[in-house]
C-alpha cells in the first residue's frame, strides 16, 4: 500500500493514509478548507522518509531534513513538533521491510565513508608526529568505490522490486501499460 505519492510533482495522499492516527491528526488540525499547511507537513514527511524520494536518495543524512524543511515548510531551521514527528516515525515503520533495512544501512555506511573521505588530512600528525591516516587507507578506500556503488544499485533494485509486488492489485489483477504515467 502506498500511503503517498509523487504525481506531477505534487504529493498525494492516499484516502488509506489518513486513516492512520497520526497522519489523521496532522489533517484533523488544520482547519482551513484548502488544506495547505497539511499538505505541506504531509509533503515534508514524504520527502524525509519516502524510498523514492529524490532528497534521501541524493542527499547526506545530516543535510536532508534541513533541505526538504528549507522546501516545504520555507524554513529552514524548522523543527518538526510532536506530531510531525510522530508521523515520521510512523512512516519509517510502514515502509519498513529486510531489503529496506539494508539499504539504509547500507546508505548509512555509504555516507559514513564520504565524510571519512572528505575529511581526510594526510598531513595531519599525532603527538608523536606519525601520520594519523596512511594513505594506503586511503586508496584502499577509493578502490572498492566502484563495488560499494554497485552493490548499492543492487540494494536499491531489490527494495523497488519488493515495494512494487507489495503493490499488487486487488483481485490478482495485472496493470495495464498505460495505467502510471
Amino acid at each position: 500500500m502506498r500511503l503517498f505519492d509523487l504525481k506531477d510533482r505534487n504529493v498525494i495522499v492516499s484516502p488509506e493514509a489518513l486513516l492512520i492516527p497520526e497522519f489523521k491528526d496532522i489533517w484533523k488540525r488544520d482547519k482551513t478548507k484548502d488544506k495547505l499547511k497539511a499538505m505541506r507537513e504531509l509533503s515534508y514527511i514524504y520527502f524525509v522518509c519516502d524510498y523514492k524520494s529524490p532528497y534521501r536518495s541524493s542527499l547526506t543524512l545530516n543535510r536532508l531534513e534541513a533541505m526538504v524543511a528549507k522546501d516545504f515548510m520555507k524554513d529552514e531551521a524548522y523543527a518538526p513538533d510532536s506530531k510531525i514527528s510522530a508521523a515520521v516515525d510512523k512512516y519509517k515503520e510502514l515502509q519498513k521491510t529486510p531489503s529496506m533495512m539494508l539499504l539504509d544501512a547500507s546508505l548509512k555506511t555509504v555516507h559514513n565513508l564520504i565524510d571519512y573521505l572528505q575529511n581526510v588530512d594526510l598531513q595531519e600528525r599525532d603527538k608523536n608526529d606519525r601520520p594519523i591516516y596512511k594513505p594506503s587507507d586511503v586508496t584502499s578506500s577509493l578502490k572498492n568505490i566502484g563495488g560499494i556503488v554497485e552493490s548499492l544499485s543492487k540494494v536499491r533494485e531489490s527494495v523497488e522490486k519488493e515495494m512494487s509486488e507489495q503493490a499488487s492489485l486487488r483481485g490478482q489483477r495485472k496493470k495495464g501499460n498505460r495505467e502510471d504515467p
